[in-house]
């Protein structure tokens, strides 16, 4: 018998029925981050949102029940904006700087969301989802906005391996500044241990 959880978010799934643009739009869009970088044939948003959800799957025996609470639904809904915003990339790391940036991806992802769901079923509870995974402190989110910058730098080690373009120190120079949780710094410390021995350093 499937899970609560997975059968909640098969019925999250099914408004790709209910707003098929949404998900052609994403399916179409490449993520900024890899185009901007040269990477031939990029993911796409959705594709990006896909991998988010396998490796929450493959990690779901290692969280605890508050890390997987509503876990898999915010990430199916966390990049619906970039349907109608796109995919903006910020690396300010300079905080004051960085926190002006996102304010204002905020606001524009924001509006881009009300209008996305404010005719589909369950909408409010979408933008709610939404909202928790960009605002929520809970651990649940917090695991989400780190898995999210976690499969960047997975993807940037299999890009680099297989295109040949440097890309993986960039991208984990990066990413240590914001993830910190126990089970993907472990990973982070196997996709390091990859990437020396590619090198043999």
């Amino acid at each position: 018998m499937e899970s609560l959880e997975k059968q909640n978010r098969q019925s999250l799934l099914k408004l790709e029925a209910v707003a098929p643009e949404v998900y052609l739009a994403l399916q179409e869009l490449k993520r900024t981050g890899w185009v901007m970088r040269g990477v031939e044939n990029p993911e796409s948003v959705k594709e990006h949102t896909e991998a988010l959800l396998a490796l929450a799957e493959e990690l779901s025996g290692l969280l605890t029940e508050e890390e997987k609470e509503g876990l898999m639904d915010m990430l199916e809904v966390h990049d619906w904006p970039e349907a109608i915003h796109g995919d903006e990339v910020i690396l300010e790391l300079r905080p004051d700087e960085r926190k002006t940036l996102k304010d204002i991806k905020f606001e524009n992802e924001k509006r881009a969301m009300e209008m996305l769901t404010k005719d589909l079923p369950n909408g409010a509870k979408l933008m709610a989802l939404w909202l928790r995974h960009e605002n929520s402190g809970d651990p649940a989110a917090v695991f989400g906005r780190q898995l999210d910058k976690y499969q960047a730098l997975e993807k940037s080690l299999d890009y680099e391996q297989q295109q040949g373009i440097a890309l993986f120190e960039e991208f984990l120079l990066y990413s240590i500044n914001f993830i910190h949780h126990p089970v993907l710094l472990e990973r982070i410390e196997q996709l390091k241990l990859r990437w020396k021995t590619r090198y043999n350093i």
